[in-house]
């Protein structure tokens, strides 16, 4: 053992600078992904109500987990932000059932665009008041929207009433898209949501 020691000594003090570095980026990489994996269990912890070393099974041996955690801290900030708009000072664990597929399909979707549309579901199943309202089906639904789907949805639902010169129109001119585009998001979007046919109405009515 103690021959070991002394080898292994030996070999590092004969290390070149380029070998030296190379042995320091790999020990950061271990210290980093522990971190990582530390983090995005905490994340996965704070949506489903328990302890973060309960959520290890969800995060533990994903390739993806150094991308994932980026995008599940993004979350934690959007997710404060609604809270906090809410004021919802309380939240409730989010049934597994639930909990599973929205974290999984969330945090695969790196899209500003739709981040915000998940961020908001998520805190709809965290919070007490609207928990019962959200569905497998709505997650089924957003993971096949596209970011323009997203903006079209929030920009005309975010704007009622009547908007000049045309919803249409209007909505062309702040999405800065052609019309054929807004059209076909807006048939994409009727098949998905429950307000599809109601967003349809507020577009060309």
């Amino acid at each position: 053992m103690t021959g070991d020691v002394i080898a292994g000594a030996t070999a590092l003090a004969n290390l070149t600078d380029e070998q030296a570095k190379a042995v320091q980026s790999v020990s950061e990489f271990g210290t980093t992904a522990l971190k990582e994996g530390a983090d995005l269990t905490r994340y996965v912890g704070r949506i489903l109500g328990t302890a973060p070393h309960d959520a290890v099974g969800i995060v533990i041996g994903d390739p993806l987990h150094f991308l994932r955690t980026a995008i599940a801290s993004q979350y934690n900030v959007l997710l404060d932000k609604i809270l906090n708009r809410r004021g919802i000072t309380e939240t409730q664990p989010v049934s597994p059932s639930v909990a599973l597929p929205l974290i999984r399909a969330a945090y695969d979707e790196g899209r500003p665009e739709l981040q915000e549309l998940w961020a908001a579901l998520i805190a709809d199943a965290m919070d007490p008041k609207r928990a019962g309202r959200v569905r497998i089906s709505f997650i089924d639904s957003l993971k096949k929207m596209d970011p323009l789907d997203a903006v079209v949805l929030r920009l005309r639902f975010d704007n009622p009433g009547d908007l000049s010169p045309t919803p249409l129109k209007y909505i062309m001119s702040r999405a800065n898209q052609t019309e054929d585009e807004i059209i076909i998001s807006v048939e994409n979007l009727k098949s998905l949501t429950p307000y599809g046919k109601a967003l349809e109405r507020r577009m060309f009515s």
